[in-house]
């Protein structure tokens, strides 16, 4: 049945424009990678999405849509007292990657704070071993699959039930959804955290946003490190944050959707960010995803 219903899904889809797809559903990931091999317990962690298309697939940190869900939520609440606490449990990966399989095309979107920039790259491919294990997983039934790609040996689980080829970061070219990911090494890790099916008057397309700026690596390296050096700086020059009308305050999404949040700012007395005293990641990276070109 479930099989009957994602195979509708698609043949709804048909009606979008390639260029500017809309996603028909969005799969959420947590995603670990132990960036630095000298404190394996410190490692880096997201909440990440893949969004799904009939042509295309967009992958993408979710934790700026998360947080302003969470900044709504406290606002819209009747007891709101003008204190807004932000939680920061998560690093948001910088990398977003469009993958078009019918024409062999990656397009990576690189974030440099809230700045986006579109990079051309070479197609993943991944020659993958279809075994015969199978397990449950949120549901759904999976089967095993491994693949040597880029440096590392993946474990990987994909279901049927949900016969899109796709799945977290590079990954993909199955025949059926990717739900879990994990190395040999257990260095890198996505777990799946759930699926849904997108609303059909959603702004958000498989596709880089309005404001992505064609660059190269080199340029958004540069940039990456002005950022780092003098975050204000950088942000004054180049704001994410503009004033609306009545002293609204809007912020430019970063998931891949052209439209943006309106907040009334005149309700906000003050603003705390809260660290999880848990979550302490390495900031040195030795073991990048990537090991091999």
């Amino acid at each position: 049945m479930k099989r009957t219903l994602f195979f509708g899904l698609l043949l709804l889809g048909g009606v979008s424009s390639y260029a500017q797809e809309k996603p028909l559903a969005k799969v959420h990931y947590n995603f670990k990678h132990v960036n630095d091999t000298t404190q394996r317990d410190n490692f880096l962690m997201d909440e990440v999405v893949t969004y799904l298309g009939e042509h295309g697939s967009y992958y993408t940190s979710y934790s700026m849509t998360r947080m302003q869900e969470n900044i709504k939520k406290q606002m819209d609440d009747p007891a709101f007292d003008g204190n807004l606490i932000i939680s920061q449990r998560t690093s948001p990966v910088s990398e977003a990657y469009i993958i078009e399989p019918a024409q062999q095309k990656i397009t990576e979107i690189a974030k440099v704070a809230s700045d986006e920039f579109v990079l051309s790259g070479t197609y993943p491919q991944q020659n993958w071993d279809i075994l015969d294990e199978s397990k449950e997983i949120g549901g759904y039934s999976c089967q095993k699959a491994t693949t040597d790609f880029k440096g590392r040996h993946y474990i990987v689980w994909f279901t049927t039930d949900i016969p899109f080829p796709a799945g977290p970061w590079k990954l993909h070219g199955l025949p059926g959804l990717i739900l879990s990911v994990k190395d040999s090494k257990g260095e890198v890790e996505f777990e799946y955290a759930g699926f849904d099916k997108m609303d059909t008057e959603t702004a958000i397309r498989i596709a880089a946003s309005e404001k992505a700026i064609v660059s190269t690596e080199s340029e958004v390296k540069k940039l990456e490190r002005a950022f780092k050096a003098n975050p204000s700086a950088y942000l004054n020059s180049r704001s994410n944050v503009t004033t609306g009308p009545s002293g609204s305050m809007v912020v430019r999404s970063s998931s891949g959707s052209s439209s943006a949040s309106t907040l009334d700012t005149s309700k906000i007395k003050s603003m705390h960010v809260k660290k999880d005293d848990s979550y302490k990641p390495s900031k040195t990276t030795n073991n990048p995803i990537e090991l091999t070109p």
